[in-house]
């Protein structure tokens, strides 16, 4: 398996993750770390082989980074989003409660 196959299974798992209902940070992380060994170790290569940036498994790489990109921004807005919701909801809890 190439280092690019590698990271494209990476991207995938990472991707299944942030679509999940579930986000389980510590394997993003986990995960994160593992692509960005595997993209030290393919850097030296591209700089001996500039062809390769032109390769589609290179341009199909810069996608799914794009991607992935996009997929965290999401996941961010929606979980500061549900913090708005559960901050909003501890104070009016914090409000009923001077009542009692």
């Amino acid at each position: 398996m190439t280092t690019l196959e590698i990271i494209h299974n990476i991207d995938q798992k990472i991707s299944s993750i942030l679509t999940d209902k579930e986000t389980h940070f510590h394997e993003i992380i986990l995960l994160i770390n593992k692509r960005g060994e595997a993209l030290q170790h393919i850097f030296p290569f591209v700089k001996e082989t500039p062809n390769l940036t032109k390769s589609k498994k290179w341009l199909l790489l810069l996608e799914e980074t794009k991607q992935l990109v996009e997929q965290f921004h999401s996941k961010t807005n929606q979980l500061a989003q549900e913090l708005m919701k559960h901050r909003y909801n501890n104070q009016s809890i914090q409000q009923y409660k001077k009542f009692l």
